[in-house]
């Protein structure tokens, strides 16, 4: 500061101070995966500096000015007094005090530039610019105590006053222009303005310039000079900046053997060196650095006002060398000093954010080593409180968002909470919004960002999410031009979302293009990096996976090469060592596999056994995984080896059920992978997987969470599918019939579950709390919009539609939180404590009213029967001890040959498909198998073996699972013209699941509630071909209605709204049209009418009320999905979701020519004298579609077996 003039003059020794420490902006981060993201790099000191003004004035000295003008000198003295005293009291006090006294003494000196002493004159211009000096620094103290730009402003201005008042050779010029220099320094800290950093430089210079070698002030001069040109290196990344900062402050140290500030020299020495180290990785820079900050503290005097400044700094390298050697010494240490730190620096500090802000940077560091959860929760409550105490335009804030957006993160990944992530992304978003085009750092903060938007893809499989994530990474490798680490981990992401799109489409592009980058990140990052190591991780997945396409060798033999890479590269107990050897394994037993060696697979059985060894915390993130699948890695091992079970089941190297009490600690879809795993092992090791499936059961509600798009549940169902399977099979073999029902109940038709509770009445809660309901239908509205975006969609949208898309929904989580919220408050309410859980065995065999309903489960280890008795308590089971999974898929395979080849494409209401020919023989050999492997080993449980008259025939209900609810069941039979077959012996129906025959009121068939028939015919829809036979259809319907209220819409009045209005005032609907199946979304799955598509969609979101039978005249109309089987993804499920409770359907395309005598049949049978009954359609279908068989003979299936009832 000015006063520092006077030990110049004087010739003294130069006073004692801390120059400004300079503040870290935020850094690229240095590793950014598919698994895992570094934070912002930790600040090495305090934002703003320690320079103080109290410890540099109080030991100035006397007053500056000569002798020989004893009352101008008292003029000078009077503020420099008022300065000295004032320090002792608050700011504002001596503040003021001093300017006022500033004020006075200033005009006095320019009332006496008359004096006629030409020297008095000269000397004034000195006081004057001293007096100026000093203003400056009592605004720069008012903006180190309040924050005010504003006064820091001023500050620079009376400085560069003062410098005017002088000549460029005066003795006081080298000290002022150290002042002024460090004023735009602060500045430019603050505003992140380049012109300040860079005549803060030329300040420095000048000032370095005009004092000679020996001089007292050089090495602080020097020093000053060097923490410029550092600074400028963060704003701009030049290494020639850094270099010029490291070659200043060590010549400044080097003529500073018994200076005062040697520890502040020493620790800003060593910040420029962490800096070189983060640029170049190399370890020779940070243990320079670290060397000098253990210098810098052991030469601090007791008592030293800024040790908390060198603890943190020291802290911050012991942080990045354990990150780069994984020494847990490091770590403590690194917390240690924070901590320190932290109890030497008292409240309202300017320096306590960033300290702050570093403890729980080192905090997290140790969650990521141990994985214990209070670390985490330490860390963002540190965190939150930085960030609540930088104001708005702190340059830090940017770093602080940063590093509090990755801790959410690292919680998500913990815990699941997609609160965590959305705050992440707000969070991270924030940071890029506030740092400036240009600035070094901004390639990081993108990329950092693109990585999020990545993360929650993989989470929701939002499609807009990878869009983002791919146009933030290009942005951050636009930006980034030199081959740094930044530049690696901003290529490893990009790597990874491509291969994430590569997994959503299938385009074997981007899968070359992720390993373009991925190949690329590898190659730039230093082998001492410990991030290579999962940078080749993921490289080799990638090369696995593309040799799982193309099935070429090359590809094989380079990923083995980066996995080779990578084992070498481990360190012991590194924090994602586990992780890292759980891939390793992953991919080296595929590889064993492949190549059928059990030596090969000795390697991935010492890789997990070294993953789920013990460390200091037995609740690490990763270890149920790692658990779990070293035991079926041993499994594995011990099926090449030709044992059909282990030895000793024991000798495995875990339990099951010690996996199962870590389960819990992890994110629910790692969740999921580890109760399949877990379940599997089990199995393999003749353990009960009972609480497995219980486990999978209760998580399902988490995962497949009301409020998801329909095409990431569709993605879940594909990969749980078979689960539901298997702990039937297993339920079933030791007895538990009614554990099975529930859990084949509660594993199909997920989706429609979904979409029926957000279409609740909610009557039973409206009693109870009307309020709650209200709310709670406010919520399911919100959450039927988002489920109507889809991945394919939103991936055809443009940028700023999918940007629309993501605003329109950008509380969906907020929706979802809200929904289970409410649902947890409901059911604390008196009688209603089970509101909508899964309905028990009890409940569902109820769905038996109307006859035996006979439930179909296969799986590869067994099929079995389990029939349902109206009144009847126990479940009855049938083994099929002669039908498999595999013959069922066979099966299936030829009955979707036949959906295909079905029919001529000038009679059949379906679409012609392209296929193989498919005989009268093949069809006729699959329902000979249907009969005497499924349909005859139950009808001889039920006793039905002779043919009896249609009215006497009895009903049953088919709920069939997996490849066998593609099978027509009901046309089972040998077809020999002497054996029986189903058709003659049973009237046949079919259901999704049992719940959708116990519906609200699906037993409720009152002639009394119909009221009347809608038919809506459509024989030109636009864009497909004439179907002539509706007009005849609707004309023999309107005669069969007599009395009953009829409305007819066809041609031009067959529209969505009139259609969808028509609907919710008649009970049933008749639909004569062409229809399509959406299998991406099936409520988009729709009829085709005059002037659109009438979806699904459409007709369940009016809550339909009263609805009978709905007969969908089209084809293909219970025709599912072979991927999703147990889903019911068609229009007949659809419409029995949608309220009505008799659906006839066809389960593949049928003639034109046959609907009007199916529909004959079927309404001459249920309207007798105007009275409507849907009670008796299954059959009146039965006796239509018998007339239709006789008449084109029994054996030509294709004809007449499409047809079939669906529900009631």
């Amino acid at each position: 500061a000015v006063l520092a003039v006077k030990g110049c003059m004087s010739n003294q020794k130069s006073t004692s101070r801390i120059l400004s420490t300079t503040s870290t902006t935020s850094y690229t981060l240095r590793t950014l995966t598919s698994n895992s993201m570094n934070p912002p790099s930790p600040k090495c000191e305090p934002e703003g500096g320690t320079n103080q003004e109290s410890s540099y004035l109080e030991t100035c000295g006397g007053s500056p000015i000569h002798q020989n003008n004893r009352s101008v000198t008292d003029q000078y003295n009077r503020p420099y007094s008022a300065y000295g005293k004032g320090l002792h009291e608050s700011p504002s006090v001596f503040l003021e005090k001093a300017k006022s006294l500033i004020d006075g003494t200033i005009k006095d000196i320019r009332g006496n530039r008359d004096n006629p002493i030409n020297g008095a004159m000269i000397l004034n211009s000195e006081i004057e610019a001293c007096l100026f000096s000093m203003s400056s620094n009592f605004c720069h103290s008012d903006h180190r105590s309040s924050g005010s730009i504003e006064s820091l402003e001023q500050a620079i201005i009376c400085q560069r006053h003062a410098l005017t008042l002088i000549g460029d050779i005066h003795i006081m010029r080298p000290h002022l222009l150290d002042a002024l220099g460090r004023f735009l320094y602060n500045r430019f800290e603050q505003i992140g303005d380049p012109e300040n950093v860079d005549e803060s430089i030329e300040c420095f210079i000048q000032a370095v310039q005009l004092i000679p070698e020996n001089h007292a002030c050089l090495p602080d001069y020097l020093d000053s000079l060097g923490i410029s040109w550092c600074g400028r290196f963060r704003h701009l990344g030049q290494a020639s900046d850094l270099d010029q900062a490291i070659e200043c402050q060590s010549q400044g140290i080097r003529l500073a053997a018994n200076h005062p500030n040697k520890s502040t020299f020493l620790n800003n020495l060593a910040k420029s060196w962490v800096h070189r180290f983060q640029l170049l990785g190399n370890l020779v820079d940070l243990s320079e650095a670290i060397t000098l900050q253990t210098q810098a503290l052991q030469n601090a005097p007791e008592g030293y006002a800024h040790k908390p400044t060198l603890l943190n700094n020291l802290g911050c390298s012991m942080l990045y060398r354990f990150k780069s050697l994984g020494d847990l010494t490091d770590l403590n240490k690194a917390i240690e000093y924070g901590s320190q730190a932290i109890r030497l620096t008292p409240e309202g500090q300017i320096y306590r954010p960033l300290l702050l802000s570093n403890l729980g940077r080192w905090a997290l560091s140790r969650f990521e080593r141990l994985g214990e959860f209070k670390d985490i929760d330490k860390t963002i409550g540190f965190q939150e409180e930085a960030l609540r105490l930088t104001p708005e335009g702190d340059i830090n804030k940017p770093a602080r968002l940063g590093s509090l957006g990755y801790s959410r993160v690292r919680r998500f990944e913990r815990a699941g909470s997609l609160e965590d992530l959305e705050k992440a992304i707000e969070y991270q978003t924030h940071a890029v919004q506030l740092v400036p085009q240009g600035h070094v750092d901004r390639p990081g903060y993108l990329s950092n960002l693109g990585h999020l938007w990545m993360r929650r893809f993989v989470r929701l499989e939002k499609p807009a999410d990878l869009e983002n994530a791919i146009e933030n990474g290009e942005q951050a490798l636009l930006l980034l031009s030199e081959d740094t680490i930044a530049k690696s981990a901003a290529l490893m992401n990009i790597g990874c979302s491509w291969f994430s799109r590569f997994t959503l489409l299938q385009r074997l592009a981007d899968l070359d293009r992720a390993i373009e980058y991925q190949e690329r990140a590898v190659q730039i990052i230093p082998d001492s990096d410990t991030s290579k190591r999962i940078y080749l991780y993921c490289l080799a997945h990638t090369w696995v996976t593309r040799y799982r396409v193309l099935s070429e060798p090359v590809d094989l033999d380079k990923a083995i090469q980066c996995q080779t890479r990578a084992d070498m590269l481990i360190s012991e107990g590194y924090p994602d060592s586990p992780h890292n050897l759980n891939n390793l394994a992953d991919s080296f037993t595929y590889i064993g596999k492949q190549l059928g060696n059990p030596h090969d697979l000795n390697k991935p059985v010492d890789y997990l056994t070294q993953a789920v060894r013990p460390t200091s915390s037995e609740e690490h993130k990763n270890r149920p995984d790692h658990l779990i699948d070293t035991e079926h890695v041993w499994i594995n091992h011990s099926k090449l080896l030709g044992l059909d079970k282990l030895a000793n089941p024991q000798s495995a190297p875990v339990s099951s059920q010690h996996s199962a009490e870590l389960i819990t600690i992890i994110i629910p879809e790692t969740q999921i992978q580890c109760v399949l795993k877990w379940a599997a092992c089990s199995t393999e090791l003749g353990l009960p997987p009972l609480v497995a499936c219980e486990k999978l059961f209760k998580l399902m509600p988490r995962i497949i969470m009301i409020g998801m798009t329909v095409q990431r549940r569709y993605t879940i169902f594909s990969k749980i599918s078979g689960f539901t399977a298997q702990a039937a099979s297993w339920a079933i073999s030791n007895g538990y019939y009614d554990l099975a029902i529930e859990w084949l109940e509660r594993g199909r038709s997920v989706a429609w579950n979904m979409v029926a509770r957000l279409q609740t009445p909610f009557e039973e809660l409206t009693v109870v709390d009307p309020g709650l309901t209200s709310h709670l239908k406010g919520v399911a509205s919100g959450l039927k919009g988002i489920e109507s975006l889809t991945t394919l969609t939103a991936l055809g949208a443009s940028t700023g539609l999918r940007r629309d898309l993501e605003d329109q929904f950008n509380d969906d989580h907020y929706l979802v939180a809200q929904w289970e919220h409410i649902f947890a408050e409901a059911r604390q309410l008196p009688g209603i404590g089970d509101f909508l859980r899964p309905q028990k065995a009890q409940e569902l065999k109820k769905a038996a009213i109307n006859g035996p309903v006979v439930i179909i489960s296969t799986h590869p280890s067994r099929c079995d029967a389990l029939i349902i008795f109206p009144e009847y308590e126990d479940v009855v089971h049938v083994p099929l001890d002669k039908f498999s999974e595999a013959k069922a898929i066979e099966c299936r395979t030829q009955m979707v040959s036949l959906i295909g080849h079905r029919g001529d494409v000038d009679k059949s209401r379906g679409v012609k498909r392209h296929c193989h020919n498919v005989t009268s023989k093949d069809q006729l050999r699959t329902l000979a198998v249907l009969w005497s492997d499924v349909v005859a080993p139950v009808l001889e449980a039920l006793a039905i073996t002779d043919k009896r008259p249609s009215d006497e025939l009895p009903h049953i209900t088919w709920c069939a699972t997996g490849a066998v609810s593609f099978l027509p069941l009901h046309a089972a039979g040998l077809y020999d013209g002497v054996s029986p077959n189903a058709f003659d012996l049973i009237v046949s129906s079919y259901t999704p699941t049992l719940g959708a025959l116990l519906a609200r009121g699906a037993q409720n068939s009152s002639s009394e509630a119909h009221t009347g028939v809608l038919a809506v015919g459509q024989a030109n829809s636009p864009g497909f071909r004439p179907l002539p036979n509706t007009v005849k259809e609707l004309a023999i319907i309107k005669e069969l209605v007599g009395t009953a209220p009829f409305q007819q819409l066809d041609g031009s009045l067959a529209t969505v709204d009139a259609t969808l209005k028509a609907m919710e005032s008649h009970s049933w609907v008749h639909l004569a049209c062409h229809a399509t199946q959406n299998r991406a979304d099936l409520e988009q799955s729709a009829f085709h009418l005059h002037d659109g598509a009438l979806t699904l969609e459409d007709i369940t979101k009016p809550r339909l009320k009263n609805k009978g039978l709905a007969f969908l005249s089209a084809c293909q109309t219970a025709t599912g999905d072979k991927d999703l089987p147990d889903e019911a993804t068609h229009l007949a499920a659809g419409m029995l979701m949608a309220g009505y409770r008799s659906v006839i359907a066809t389960m593949w395309s049928i003639e034109d020519e046959d609907a009007p005598k199916i529909a004959e049949g079927v309404y001459a049978e249920l309207i007798q004298d105007g009275k409507m009954d849907h009670r008796n359609a299954a059959r009146a279908l039965h006796n239509a579609v018998g007339k239709l068989r006789e008449e084109v003979k029994p054996e030509s299936i294709g004809r007449w077996a499409s047809f079939i009832h669906m529900g009631v």
